[in-house]
């Protein structure tokens, strides 16, 4: 899915279906699924930025609650995903 999405609006719809399954299947946070629909439902704000985006879409499609639990880090934090968010310059 996220090696075959290249433009910025197929990776906005990418990322719009990959926060709709993590949010429904119970592990994204309901508080930061309206930062992340910012920019998924607004791919003329990230032309350019495909690459962020896409690591954005990983970030939420490998999210794992307890990433940093274990002695070897598995998938993705709440950290990872802010830290993307930052560098696409979203608001809170």
């Amino acid at each position: 899915m996220i090696t075959t999405a290249t433009g910025i609006e197929e990776l906005c719809l990418c990322l719009a279906e990959t926060i709709h399954t993590q949010s429904c299947d119970g592990e994204l946070p309901d508080f930061i699924v309206p930062v992340l629909l910012k920019v998924a439902e607004n791919p003329e704000n990230f032309g350019g930025r495909e690459a962020l985006v896409a690591m954005l879409l990983q970030r939420v499609a490998e999210y794992e609650t307890f990433s940093n639990v274990c002695c070897e880090k598995i998938g993705f934090s709440l950290e990872d995903i802010h830290t993307t968010l930052n560098e696409l310059r979203v608001s809170y």
